[in-house]
């Protein structure tokens, strides 16, 4: 029990940082039911653009992030252009089937052109917050997962300020509920596609900046964590993104609980057993009606 505050502070800050890793991917199954298990991978490659601007050109990677997210972004309508575009007008089963073919794909290239540019020795991006701890209520908080639970706060705003404020945010949600009937109503479905999927990809960017500040990196981040994100996207039903990060924090939690309980060694035990048995008793997610 004396340790349980300092549990409850680490299990929400690494359910708030599940909840940015899942936040991009939601978006573009909920709105263009596209299945991107590659997110984890344009995770990966975002961490090592913030890495590489801190290392070559020492630009902090707090700093870095609007160049990181507006890069990812084009990599997103790139992306959409080249591969997604062909399955805009087919089935959503087709949609979900065909886009996890092809970002399988998308792993297997990108990881090994990762590899191939910065071998698999591990890196570490050290800035002069790195490792700093402050105490509250004799909790102790690293000062990095502060600054990453406040990067996504922000971005959660100004994504929600986004769908519900602006036209186009408007047609993202119009278009997520029913594209054919959005586009007898005049939306431009091909367009709200383009900016949707740049804008995962982006979210994508900014939760890689956010992985190079709290952990070392490799090239094989990006399959692990989109595993975590699956299973989040899962807990929280496929396609809803405003609950992704409770989901996140409940993930988070139970980590947490079980590392202290049964040992560090198991606790990926607990997130798959969740899995599994949300899977089983409540296969639309915890949160989907």
């Amino acid at each position: 029990m004396t340790q349980l505050p300092q549990i409850l502070a680490y299990g929400v800050i690494l359910g708030i940082f599940y909840g940015l890793v899942t936040i991009g991917l939601a978006l573009l199954f909920g709105v263009m039911k596209y299945l991107n298990i590659a997110h984890g991978s344009f995770m990966m490659i975002g961490a090592y653009t913030s890495y590489w601007l801190f290392t070559l050109w020492h630009v902090d990677p707090v700093l870095s992030i609007p160049l990181v997210m507006v890069l990812m972004f084009l990599v997103g309508c790139i992306l959409y252009k080249v591969l997604f575009s062909r399955l805009s007008k087919v089935s959503e089963d087709r949609r979900i089937n065909s886009s996890l073919i092809m970002t399988f794909g998308l792993i297997l290239i990108l990881d090994n052109t990762a590899i191939a540019l910065w071998t698999t020795n591990i890196k570490i991006l050290s800035t002069s917050y790195s490792g700093k701890m402050f105490e509250l209520f004799g909790v102790r908080i690293p000062l990095t997962g502060l600054i990453v639970v406040g990067l996504t706060s922000v971005a959660i705003l100004a994504l929600h300020l986004f769908l519900s404020r602006t036209y186009l945010g408007k047609s993202i949600r119009a278009t997520a509920q029913d594209w054919e009937a959005a586009n007898l109503l005049g939306v431009n479905i091909d367009r709200t596609y383009l900016i949707c999927c740049g804008i995962s990809l982006a979210l994508a960017g900014l939760a890689g900046t956010g992985f190079a500040i709290m952990y070392p990196l490799s090239p094989d981040i990006g399959l692990r964590w989109v595993l975590f994100a699956m299973v989040v996207l899962v807990l929280a039903g496929m396609g809803n993104i405003k609950e992704v990060f409770l989901a996140g924090l409940i993930m988070a939690i139970l980590e947490q609980l079980s590392a202290v309980l049964i040992g560090g060694h198991y606790r990926g035990i607990a997130s798959l057993a969740v899995f599994i048995l949300i899977l089983v008793l409540r296969p639309q997610g915890l949160f989907k009606r």
